[in-house]
């Protein structure tokens, strides 16, 4: 087997030109070093170890599904004595659940860094800084700092994967009306007047309830938290707890949304659109564009006949900065499988894991992983794309302790200040006001 070889024996880099099967078994081979190099030595007894996970392994037209299971079964066969069960969790309420109880299991958990602080604030979550140093793990080898996961200064698990907005148009009305995909919000309100028309909506603003983790998860995902936390300002404060954010940022996020729907870029329907109400329109045709996931790329793109396009998301200034989030493998402090629950956080998120992941169409966190074979194909194109966009104009920041509180009270003033034509000014009032209750009452 032709592998690269590693600068450190603890973690195992991406295989170039090889097969599922060939992979496998080079793990296999490796499995006493990883033993050894990771300073745990497991009981003759097979110790099980669960995982709580959106992706269901039961789902295989997921192809991110498909992926973890070939991870998982890479992983058990590097560890033998350890196996891995799976929980699928859609909403991650599961593992909020379990941290806020102290229950022991389960014992890994994927939280979105929108999520972390929440997790984090329950007192269940391990701090791995020492695991980190006492193994060796490549704390330069990801595409956005380490250092911007911390929270109060922590780190709390092991970035797998990262999620920039993009903006996601049809190319044949774009072609259609001879314009090109707009770099601001200046130029998207352009395309009221150019694409909006009985029942088409030249840009779509996702202010509706439904879908994510709490009311308009959308909107403050694809938009507001970029134009608040603008290039450099933060989110929250390191805490979690207060709004970090400056007024002046508020208002011009309400400014630039309200503009929006008045120059017709985008109209009233769009007030209860959410993840699906958004990709059902876009598939439709009754969206001509928006600011999307990337994460749902990939199955537009396949369902409209290769009709769909992305490009780099608009932002207030040419090239704003944008939030980035993904996913994270957590330990429960409170498991008495630590150890196993280490070996398998430390697999997941190692550059030859992620190669797999890849596959999966995820934009992975780890930079070697890119070196795999797999990107050298056109499937991989897309996410080559998105890499570059994370690491030229993404950056993470700190999220609230009530993430999905500040997003349903974000919807609700959003949605008044278009329904009652009000002020930015007040809804700028109403988010601060209801978030410090909330806050209160959390």
């Amino acid at each position: 087997m032709n592998e690269q070889k590693s600068s450190n024996m603890n973690e195992q880099q991406p295989v170039s030109g090889t097969s599922r099967r060939t992979f496998v078994a080079g793990v296999a081979s490796a499995a006493a070093v990883l033993g050894v190099a990771g300073g745990r030595a497991f009981a003759q007894t097979t110790e099980t170890i669960t995982y709580n996970t959106f992706l269901d392994p039961g789902n295989q037209n997921d192809p991110r599904a498909v992926a973890q299971t070939q991870m998982i079964a890479a992983f058990e066969v590097s560890q033998p004595r350890v196996k891995v069960r799976v929980v699928v969790d859609p909403s991650g309420q599961n593992g909020v659940r379990a941290a806020r109880s102290k229950a022991d299991s389960p014992d890994v958990i994927r939280v979105a860094n929108f999520q972390l602080p929440e997790f984090v604030s329950t007192g269940s979550i391990l701090s791995i800084d020492e695991l980190v140093a006492r193994d060796k793990v490549d704390t330069t080898d990801w595409l956005i700092s380490m250092d911007q996961t911390r929270i109060n200064g922590k780190l709390w698990g092991l970035q797998q994967d990262y999620r920039i907005p993009i903006f996601v148009y049809r190319k044949s009305k774009f072609e259609e009306a001879k314009i090109v995909p707009p770099r601001t919000y200046e130029e998207v309100a352009a395309l009221g007047p150019l694409l909006t028309k009985q029942n088409q909506m030249a840009y779509a603003v996702p202010i509706g309830a439904s879908g994510g983790i709490g009311g308009a998860q959308a909107l403050v995902e694809f938009m507001v938290s970029s134009i608040v936390a603008g290039n450099s300002d933060p989110f929250f404060v390191p805490n979690g707890r207060e709004i970090g954010f400056s007024e002046q940022r508020l208002q011009l996020a309400a400014s630039t949304v309200k503009d929006l729907f008045t120059k017709k870029a985008a109209t009233p329907v769009s007030l209860q659109f959410a993840y699906n109400e958004m990709q059902d329109g876009l598939r439709a045709g009754t969206i001509a564009s928006a600011t999307f996931g990337l994460f749902r790329y990939r199955g537009l793109k396949a369902a409209v006949a290769n009709d769909m396009a992305w490009a780099p998301a608009p932002s207030v200034a040419l090239n704003d900065k944008q939030t980035v989030y993904g996913f994270q493998l957590c330990i429960n402090s409170n498991s008495p499988r630590q150890a196993a629950a280490w070996e398998f956080v430390k697999f997941m998120a190692s550059p030859a894991a992620q190669a797999i992941a890849a596959r999966g169409g995820e934009v992975v966190a780890r930079a070697s992983a890119y070196k795999d074979a797999y990107f050298k194909t056109p499937e991989a194109e897309d996410q080559l794309g998105w890499k570059t966009v994370v690491q030229t104009r993404g950056r993470i920041v700190n999220y609230s302790i009530i993430q999905s509180s500040f997003n349903q009270i974000c919807g609700e003033a959003f949605q008044r200040m278009i329904l009652r034509d009000l002020a930015p000014a007040a809804v700028a009032m109403e988010v601060r006001t209801r978030y410090a209750d909330a806050l209160a009452k959390s």
